[in-house]
């Protein structure tokens, strides 16, 4: 085996490698105490049919949605999770659902938006376009919803009362 010149020794300090600094854990990557947002690699199929391609993408752990079943340009892959849906009813219309309120997380990873490619609620009252929610917009909304929940049922219960009476008459 050949020796080094004495030269490069000089070139080359000997000092040691520092420590590989620690990584987040899973725990460190979100804001909110308790709740985790790992993500993960799934397939996706991208590109034209006949000339598509599987890849492997990051993928929310909360989304839903299988990437890998359809022919979508790379750009148009949105993740979405399960959605929650309240559903008012009727009595009116041969009872029947009269409307819908539901929730999902959303993240459009190439969106021009900042705000759109951060994971986000979207919430659908039924009208032509989605109502988009960062996390505080949808705590105040949980508020306001509890409110009125809580409202909702000191309302029934009055009519339920007041019909109970009507009845005895």
């Amino acid at each position: 085996m050949n020796a080094l010149p004495a030269s490069l020794p000089s070139a080359f300090p000997s000092a040691k490698l520092q420590a590989v600094p620690s990584q987040p854990t899973a725990d460190d990557r979100s804001s909110v105490p308790g709740i985790v947002a790992p993500v993960r690699l799934v397939p996706a199929v991208v590109g034209k049919k006949g000339r598509a391609q599987r890849i492997y993408i990051e993928c929310p752990d909360w989304c839903t949605t299988d990437h890998s079943s359809g022919n979508v340009d790379l750009e148009d892959i949105t993740h979405y999770s399960g959605g929650d849906v309240v559903e008012v009813e009727t009595f009116a219309y041969g009872d029947t659902s009269h409307s819908e309120l539901s929730c999902m997380i959303s993240a459009d990873p190439s969106s021009d938006d900042l705000r759109i490619r951060e994971a986000h609620l979207l919430v659908d009252t039924g009208t032509s376009e989605d109502a988009r929610l960062t996390p505080e917009m949808a705590e105040s909304l949980a508020d306001d919803l509890i409110a009125f929940a809580s409202q909702l049922r000191h309302k029934a219960r009055q009519v339920a009362l007041f019909n109970r009476k009507q009845a005895r008459r």
